[in-house]
């Protein structure tokens, strides 16, 4: 499924420049150029188009995507390959890209470890049954250093032509601000964390009160990881792996 699709209908309306998933996935980089995480995991990782952006930033060793969708991944999933040029002029670090077919409601041990979970327009997809595991998984169970949360922020969305509910037909919810960010203050509070919230797509001049198009919360764990006392559950098999 692109996450995508529908934005490029909004395109001829309302102007984003960069496009608004680019906007998201720069916003990532920039994160990763100032934290300088050494392992990054990407939640609902889709067609790998962000790890194929963060496997260039040098300060990365281990990348890893998870989806619900295992063909999607596996459609662009070839990007993730070490290029010609890389085998001819070695790069002094190592870098693994796993891939693993599976839900973010599921307490995977192949995903323990990781400096910076990101989760891109993701949890708008999960039913409220996973939505309820979800912060137990991320903040809990996988406890990375930092955790970013993008989703639609839903008071933009009459801006938007077209759009009468939800963005995406597959969305079971879609956030005002207050919603999101009570959501991430309780969970950042259970969980050790502090947030901050940013966002990306400027509204239109005049526009302001409606916020940015889309909302995102930066997670900081406030101390250091304690050993996981919680059960895992069994791995999921690597869909995808290069070294």
């Amino acid at each position: 499924m692109d996450k995508n699709f529908q934005e490029k209908q909004f395109a001829g309306i309302i102007k984003f420049t960069p496009p608004l998933y680019k906007q998201r996935y720069q916003f990532i980089k920039d994160l990763v150029g100032k934290y300088k995480p050494k392992k990054v995991a990407d939640l609902g990782c889709a067609d790998c188009t962000l790890l194929w952006m963060l496997k260039f930033c040098s300060c990365i060793e281990v990348l890893a995507g998870l989806d619900i969708c295992a063909s999607v991944m596996k459609k662009k999933m070839h990007r993730l390959s070490p290029l010609p040029g890389d085998y001819l002029q070695p790069a002094e670090r190592s870098l693994t890209v796993t891939l693993h077919h599976g839900s973010v409601a599921h307490k995977d041990p192949c995903l323990l470890g990781f400096d910076l979970v990101t989760c891109i327009e993701l949890i708008e997809h999960l039913e409220q049954s996973e939505l309820k595991k979800f912060p137990e998984v991320v903040f809990g169970f996988m406890a990375p250093s930092i955790v970013v949360i993008s989703t639609p922020n839903s008071e933009f969305n009459p801006l938007l032509p077209g759009v009468t509910l939800f963005r995406h037909p597959d969305h079971k919810f879609e956030w005002n601000r207050a919603q999101f960010q009570s959501w991430a203050l309780e969970t950042a509070r259970r969980y050790d964390y502090s947030v901050e919230f940013t966002g990306v797509g400027h509204p239109p001049t005049g526009m302001e009160n409606v916020g940015f198009c889309t909302q995102i919360g930066v997670f900081i764990r406030k101390y250091p990881q304690t050993s996981e006392s919680a059960q895992s559950e069994k791995p999921t098999e690597a869909v995808y792996k290069t070294v």
